[in-house]
């Protein structure tokens, strides 16, 4: 009998789709107005650009693996998001404090180079976060700094960082251009 019963939960269990993946621009505004904890343990899919490259860091085990961090676009003043595509687009972006941004990490990231790479990327958001480090030709703008416990010990470098949601256990693709 619980065998049977089993059977039937999994079988109901496949049948009922799984939810759709969330839009990484809704996900990493939402993450923006502090309301990210209603996407806790979905899957976020989205498209962006890498102007960092790939970011080595540290895993409990020692061990080190890359992470990516992915520029979605950039906000403009009527609240649309705008793509950023160019070097100089990402500094003024940054400057401004407009970058909408997610990091991701996961075992098979692709070593993406230090230049402005097109890429399609989905992971979890488990609700960490990832300090990420504006470029020092931005440096100077006001901004809500690192994320909390992330922070340096001194005040002075604060505006040099922003806080952005990590989407775990995820997979990247370079985009053909």
């Amino acid at each position: 009998m619980l065998r049977s019963t089993c059977a039937v939960l999994a079988f109901v269990a496949f049948l009922i789709p799984a939810p759709p993946d969330v839009d990484a621009v809704v996900f990493a505004k939402a993450f923006r107005a502090g309301q990210a904890d209603r996407y806790n343990n979905r899957q976020v899919s989205g498209a962006g650009v890498s102007f960092h490259g790939p970011i080595k860091e540290r895993v409990a085990d020692g061990s080190t693996r890359l992470s990516l961090v992915v520029a979605l676009g950039a906000i403009a003043p009527d609240g649309q998001l705008r793509p950023i595509r160019t070097w100089e687009e990402f500094v003024a972006a940054e400057r401004a404090r407009t970058t909408l941004a997610v990091a991701l990490s996961g075992p098979d990231l692709p070593s993406v180079p230090a230049e402005p790479t097109a890429l399609t990327f989905s992971g979890v958001f488990d609700g960490q976060v990832r300090t990420i480090m504006h470029p020092p030709q931005a440096a100077g703008s006001s901004d809500t700094g690192p994320c909390p416990g992330e922070g340096p010990r001194t005040s002075a470098s604060e505006s040099s960082f922003q806080c952005a949601p990590l989407l775990t256990g995820a997979t990247a693709t370079i985009a053909r251009r």
